[in-house]
């Protein structure tokens, strides 16, 4: 699978040449819903992208995951989007590359406690469609490559452009 999906996102990169109308400059807020694979619970998140280079933007995101089996989990991550678009300058597809931070908080029996923290990678790749000129929606698979916690993770998510 983490073959697939580094092979998809090199091959979209690959797109250049179709142009997103996504500028140097331009600012989004957004909130997502999102499922964990490995925590196995849904969570809800937010983030704000800042158009770096034409077709080329950043993330910072941030994710709770709710409380499952006695596991409470968040990340923070940075991505980099590099956006093609398909269709009227409303659709884009685009993989992700970035850096995660991941807590997760283990809550046992008996007053056992536990605590880790990873860093690690994001792979991935998304699709947004944009529904007028400030608003858009996207869904998004990214894979989270961390020692002993490696996660995969499904979003769907709404975008303000300010």
């Amino acid at each position: 699978m983490k073959k697939i999906l580094t092979l998809v996102c090199v091959m979209l990169m690959g797109f250049g040449f179709a142009q997103a109308q996504v500028h140097q400059g331009e600012t989004a807020a957004g909130i997502n819903l999102v499922y964990g694979s490995e925590i196995e619970s849904m969570g809800i998140g937010a983030r704000f992208q800042y158009g770096i280079l034409d077709q080329l933007r950043a993330e910072v995101g941030f994710n709770y995951f709710f409380e499952h089996n006695h596991l409470s989990w968040w990340d923070v991550n940075v991505n980099a989007h590099y956006l093609v678009g398909l269709w009227n300058n409303q659709l884009y597809i685009y993989p992700l590359a970035g850096l995660n931070y991941t807590m997760v908080n283990y809550k046992g029996d008996l007053d056992v406690k536990g605590e880790e923290n990873h860093v690690g990678l994001n792979l991935g790749a998304g699709i947004e469609y944009e529904i007028t000129e400030h608003f858009g929606v996207n869904f998004e698979y990214r894979h989270t490559i961390v020692r002993k916690v490696d996660q995969g993770v499904f979003g769907l998510g709404l975008n303000y452009k300010f």
